[in-house]
């Protein structure tokens, strides 16, 4: 998170920017740290992260979309076939107004 952030500092600060992928946190203590400064897309559209592992039947909430300088505009899990045949993650799509 700490490299993160110091990428995010040498962006311009009003540059949108999109940062998607597998974090491997299912506790939730990144995105509570990467949401001071981050807009989630699960979290700003539903009040939480997708759940999006394991693909065919997701509970954990492992991957996220977060950005900044962006709006989340629809969020959804592609949970169903033939997305959760190409991946052990269910993947994640977003619509996002910059």
């Amino acid at each position: 998170v700490s490299l993160l952030f110091e990428l995010l500092d040498r962006l311009p600060a009003k540059a949108p920017v999109i940062i998607a992928g597998d974090f491997n946190d299912w506790r939730l203590k990144a995105d509570a740290v990467l949401s001071e400064r981050l807009i989630e897309a699960f979290g700003e559209r539903f009040g939480s992260p997708a759940r999006s592992f394991p693909a065919r039947l997701p509970l954990l909430r492992l991957d996220r979309i977060y950005v900044r300088n962006a709006m989340p505009h629809a969020a959804k899990v592609l949970s169903n076939y033939p997305w959760s045949h190409l991946s052990d993650h269910a993947p994640l799509a977003a619509e996002i107004n910059v």
